[in-house]
């Protein structure tokens, strides 16, 4: 009996496009998989002509492992909530390409480049816009690995980044395929053009590496690394009073006649305030007690907040700027954790609210503010990021529209144990700091704080797992990047693009349909 290797084939091809995926977060050769990752699922759609259901079930097994392999940590906080999301994320991944093979099968092959490039783009640009967002896998963020290769990203952005890595992709496919088939001048050609894509975009961000100077204009910041296990002791009611005062203990000793900023971590003071009697919590007032002896600063720090509105309780995630007058400045965070702060959809359905996933911390669904509210003061205007949000590039460049001249990000990322979430929750501040040339300053509960230059680059900063406190200079900055006065042009370019082969694919079939008489 002969083994028939057709049906077997297609998945050895996307359990090897996935592991090079797979290989991207490494210490060795970070990011260099990634250029060569889809190679194996361009290989299978130009050369077999498989229906939307096979290559969307062969592909899923490509993008499953990608995920299995990069984000495994996130089992620490819910196995349940860990395989949905790398099972959504990567069903809308082989949707995608699903979408580019059966646009091959009806335009032929130079639709199916095109496609491939403007399909998978506009895909990373919606995921930033929609009910079911989690465009923490987008491929542009991966390339952080090393800032000095994607200066660039301060006029494209992380979809820049994308491109670069699907036309690399492509072009060294096409000279393998032209290889194949003995059309070795257009291999030849293809090669030189796979190298041109390669290092042009590395001479470029080099040059600009090289030549970007920021302005010696400063501000001084302390930061507070207060390392409250979330687990063990961070939501223990016993040991609130506690948290609160080591934390004030923490920033009374290391405040000096330079400070300007106090910055504790996201939600780091188990103070759950009303917002319609503010000064009358206690505790609150314990916080404020640090400006009595230090009258020039400005304490910025994390807690959880609600208010009645319209006879309903609304609840936040919020970040609080206090000084010595009682004008309190306060953001509710805005880019909510899915399935964990709110549900997908839960406004049309709204028993959904009920069902959120318990990846440690609050587990009720979240109000959010619908502006980027920026703190002010006469020394600084800072955008407050609050943990997840950092992912989010668009989102961001928005406080800096609204003239924030630099950026504070406050996280807890202690749910996930000693694992790569701490590194790569990290890298989306660093790019957030290129793509909009604003110095960073990173207030985290167990790491990673730390203080990040116009460049992307760490120049100070606190180990995970370590109770300290972490004090320095940044600078700030009110010009514009091009990216942030034009936004994701990439993104916005590739989705017309995209629609306009959509609606050439659905023309097509129509005039088949007419010609058959159906």
């Amino acid at each position: 009996m002969k083994f028939n290797t057709n049906h077997i084939k297609p998945y050895v091809l996307s359990v090897i496009s996935g592991v090079l995926f797979g290989l991207t977060w490494n210490k060795y050769f970070p990011f260099v998989s990634l250029f060569v990752a889809f190679i194996p699922l361009l290989y299978l759609i130009k050369n077999y002509k498989y229906s939307f259901a096979e290559i969307f079930q062969y592909t899923f097994v490509a993008f499953f492992i990608f995920h299995l392999l990069i984000v495994w940590w996130l089992y620490k906080s819910s196995f349940v909530g860990f395989i949905a999301v790398i099972s959504i994320n990567s069903f809308f991944m082989a949707i995608v390409f699903a979408l580019i093979a059966y646009t091959k099968n009806k335009l032929g092959n130079i639709s199916f480049y095109f496609s491939f490039i403007f399909y998978w783009i506009s895909f990373e640009y919606l995921h930033y816009h929609w009910e079911i967002s989690w465009p923490y896998m987008n491929l542009g963020h991966w390339l952080a690995q090393n800032l000095k290769l994607i200066q660039w990203y301060e006029f494209t952005g992380i979809l820049g980044g994308t491109s670069w890595i699907l036309f690399v992709n492509l072009f060294l496919f096409l000279t393998f395929d032209f290889y194949l088939n003995s059309k070795k001048k257009k291999a030849l050609i293809f090669s030189i053009l796979s190298i041109l894509a390669l290092i042009i975009p590395i001479f470029i961000s080099l040059n600009i590496y090289k030549n970007y100077k920021e302005e010696n204009k400063a501000i001084n910041v302390l930061i507070i690394q207060p390392n409250i296990n979330p687990y063990t002791e961070k939501y223990k009611s016993e040991l609130f009073d506690n948290q609160i005062d080591a934390q004030i203990k923490s920033a009374l000793k290391n405040i000096d006649s330079n400070t300007d900023f106090v910055i504790f971590p996201e939600a780091s003071f188990p103070v759950y305030l009303d917002e319609n009697k503010i000064f009358e919590n206690t505790d609150f007032y314990k916080i404020k007690s640090l400006i009595s002896e230090n009258r020039n600063i400005k304490i910025i720090g994390g807690l959880y907040s609600y208010k009645l509105e319209k006879k309903d309780t609304l609840f936040y995630n919020a970040v609080f700027q206090i000084d010595t007058t009682n004008f309190v400045q306060i953001y509710h965070k805005s880019k909510l954790v899915l399935g964990v702060e709110k549900m997908p959809f839960e406004k049309y359905f709204a028993f959904f609210k009920k069902y959120n996933f318990d990846f440690g911390g609050n587990t009720n669904s979240l109000s959010e503010d619908l502006k980027r509210k920026v703190f002010f003061s006469e020394k600084a205007e800072i955008a407050p990021v609050i943990c997840y949000e950092s992912v989010y590039t668009e989102f961001v460049t928005d406080f800096i529209k609204n003239h924030a001249n630099v950026i504070f990000v406050l996280t807890n990322d202690a749910w996930w144990g000693n694992t790569p979430g701490f590194y790569q929750h990290l890298l989306c501040s660093q790019i957030r700091a290129v793509e909009t040339r604003r110095s960073v300053a990173r207030a985290a509960n167990t790491g990673i704080s730390c203080l990040i230059n116009q460049k992307g680059e760490i120049y100070k900063k606190i180990p995970t797992w370590q109770k300290s406190s972490l004090k320095g200079e940044i600078n700030l900055n009110k010009k514009n990047t091009f990216y942030v006065n034009f936004g994701n042009l990439t993104g916005k370019i590739s989705l017309l693009i995209s629609v306009i082969l959509l609606i050439s694919v659905i023309y097509k079939k129509i005039n088949k349909l007419i010609e058959l008489g159906i």
